[in-house]
């Protein structure tokens, strides 16, 4: 970012990614009627960026075009630029990332979208060099293009633009709605088997991504049909990411992704909603297998969220960057060379033997392949499911994190988003649970009562910043938060948290359905973009109509409601077609799916918490991989035994079974396989 002197418009916002451009030489202007409104008074096409500030090709354009003058005097003359931040603005870019797609047939960030005065697009790109390079137009003679056809050719371009618009418009009020096909866990398991990479783990070649929803979905198949070969493959994948350099060994936390097939070279920005559907996924491993290493990636998550992560308030930032002084992942590489320095031969033989560091480095060059004499610390997958780490990691580690941190680092998307933080919340009160850790649990609390009074109040915002509340909540935002406060409910026993998820439930079901009676990402009051689109496709993380989906299908059995029952269904089901066509592209949806097809199990503790009985029968539970079942905290029910003991229910499809009063009843049911 720097400093012409005098700053653009985008200087009295709060994002870190506009504020990264507010002394670009280009006029930006951030989304608003006004800007549009200038486009259609001076007659100039609106251009239209999107991306976010840790993104490390939009980085790239920004200094190779938004920093260059001539660029800028072209864009200031002929349009009205207009940034947007995608992670404040979800929905903003939602729409234009669909309209990439089916232009361009591929889409990504920065997101470059030229458009009209009433925001109907009609060029879509991703990067554009400034200059025309490698067959790919460059950015300078893009815009003298579309320069030149809007002054000559304005008719057609805006033609062209209401026939783009009107046929998002048509999609968006389509029904995909039809019945899910029995066979869609079968295809989805197919899938993952075909494409799992026995070798490196992960499914596919490269680049690889986390994509821990999917692994979830593959548990849940692995336990209604007995499939372990499922299980080893989600297991496996977990444990070559832990050991790859996508994972930070030094910080903790797991980078975006993979660009290679081992796992070792990775995009080295860090992602909130990463690390939780990471904890998710790993504490569902430990529930399956017993296995401590995943129990001990759950806690190193938490240790790296409290140092890094965390804001004053208890909340959670967004992200951080891949980059520091300009260059991607200089902050968590090294050079043999410098811990040579720093360290005794001792240490040094760790981080040969155990950690891969060569003199010449280990880390090769995305685009020639050449080794960059840089060192990513990693190591084999087999050592890392053996524990075969050096006792003298622990405080090698710590000597390391101590350098590192007197190292310029990357910078810290610190805005607060309150979807990103619900998906936190609620996989620390399950890991909280499951770990039976008041430390998980206390870190979940604190941060869903900072989110709370932060982004919460009469009307819930998307963002906040700096003392700044920004962009009315959207569907992402209640679904998850809502999904959040019923982990917290179940974890705690605490009412406040089952009280908050049905005040989320009722507002997603009061201002988010469409027509069709499918779930939009905006609510119905949203008016300052052309479409309200619905959506149920994962991307990096589960759409905001699974996690809906989700919290229905808990607070349906929670609550014994059938309102709540209806609307998991209908969640789902109103992408039945779309199911049928791409399953393992809707893995977080068909997970929910799965608790609806075969009934949820409502575990009702009957008594106080601090009831030994229960606390040990409660542990136990909380402990076994039982993703169907929700626990009901009930210290008011009468214990259903005529000693009047506490006592533990176990309901299913209206019907519950005679109450154990023991923890020994628990565990045998538990080794029976835990259902009703």
């Amino acid at each position: 970012m720097p400093d012409n002197g005098t700053p653009n418009l985008l200087i009295h916002e709060k994002s870190p990614y506009l504020l990264q451009h507010a002394y670009n030489p280009v006029a930006w202007e951030p989304w608003s009627p006004a800007a549009f409104e200038r486009a259609r008074a001076e007659d100039k096409p609106v251009f239209v960026s999107i991306g976010y500030a840790t993104c490390h090709w939009c980085h790239v354009m920004e200094h190779e075009s938004f920093e260059n003058a001539d660029i800028a005097a072209v864009l200031n003359d002929h349009f009205v630029s207009i940034k947007v931040d995608r992670e404040e603005r979800p929905d903003i870019d939602g729409i234009y990332m669909e309209v990439c797609q089916a232009m361009t047939g591929h889409g990504g960030w920065p997101l470059t979208v030229f458009m009209d005065a009433d925001q109907q697009p009609f060029v879509a790109g991703t990067y554009f060099p400034p200059t025309t390079r490698g067959g790919r137009i460059g950015f300078r003679e893009l815009l003298e293009r579309i320069h030149t056809a809007w002054t000559h050719d304005v008719d057609r371009i805006t033609a062209s633009a209401r026939e783009i618009i009107a046929s998002l418009q048509e999609g968006a009020r389509a029904s995909f709605a039809g019945e899910v096909p029995d066979t869609v866990f079968d295809v989805v398991a197919d899938h993952h088997t075909r494409t799992f990479d026995d070798t490196y783990g992960g499914f596919g070649s490269q680049p690889k991504f986390p994509s821990p929803h999917h692994l979830l979905l593959l548990f849940r198949i692995a336990r209604r049909t007995g499939n372990t070969n499922l299980v080893r493959m989600a297991t496996e994948t977990l444990d070559a990411m832990r050991a790859g350099g996508i994972y930070d060994h030094v910080g903790f936390g797991f980078h975006r992704y993979a660009t290679d097939r081992q796992w070792l070279v990775p995009h080295f920005e860090k992602m909130l909603y990463d690390q939780a559907m990471l904890m998710l996924a790993y504490t569902e491993a430990w529930q399956i297998t017993g296995a401590d290493r995943y129990r001990r990636v759950c806690h190193e998550l938490a240790d790296y969220l409290r140092r890094e992560m965390t804001s004053v308030e208890g909340a959670f930032f967004s992200a951080q960057d891949a980059d520091s002084e300009g260059v991607e992942g200089k902050y968590y590489t090294w050079t043999l060379s410098e811990l040579s320095e720093l360290l005794a031969p001792s240490q040094i033989e760790i981080l040969t033997s155990t950690f891969h560091v060569r003199a010449e480095g280990n880390a090769h060059d995305e685009a020639t392949g050449s080794l960059t004499g840089a060192n990513i610390l990693h190591m084999r997958r087999q050592d890392v499911v053996a524990d075969a780490t050096p006792e003298a990691w622990a405080d090698l580690r710590t000597t390391l994190l101590s350098v590192r941190g007197r190292r310029v680092p990357p910078i810290t998307d610190d805005k607060i988003l309150t979807d990103w933080n619900g998906l936190m919340i609620g996989a620390l009160a399950r890991a909280g649970r499951a770990f039976q850790d008041e430390t998980l649990t206390s870190m979940a609390v604190n941060a869903y009562d900072a989110v709370q009074r932060l982004c919460g109040g009469t009307s819930w915002v998307h963002r906040y910043r700096d003392g700044h509340r920004h962009v009315a909540a959207m569907l992402d935002d209640h679904a998850n938060m809502g999904w959040a406060a019923a982990e917290l409910y179940q974890t705690t026993a605490e009412q406040r948290f089952l009280d908050d998820a049905r005040h989320h439930a009722d507002t997603i079901l009061a201002t988010f359905l469409n027509e069709q009676g499918a779930l939009c990402v905006t609510a119905v009051t949203t008016t300052d973009i052309p479409v309200r689109r619905s959506e149920a496709f994962d991307s990096a993380y589960p759409a905001g109509n699974s996690m809906a989906a989700w919290l229905f299908a808990e607070l349906g059995a929670i609550v014994d409601g059938q309102r709540y029952r209806d609307a998991a269904r209908t969640a789902v089901t109103s992408y039945g077609r779309q199911l049928e066509k791409y399953g393992p592209g809707f893995c977080m949806l068909l997970s929910v799916w799965d608790t609806i097809l075969h009934g949820s199990t409502e575990i009702v503790l009957c008594g106080t918490n601090d009831d030994p009985m229960l606390r040990e029968s409660f542990s136990m539970m909380a402990s076994s991989f039982l993703p169907s079942a929700v626990f009901i905290h009930d210290p008011r029910h009468a214990p259903f035994d005529a000693a009047q003991r506490p006592s533990v229910m176990i309901c299913s499809d209206y019907q519950c079974e005679r109450p154990f009063t023991t923890a020994d009843e628990v565990r045998d049911w538990i080794m029976r396989g835990g259902s009703a």
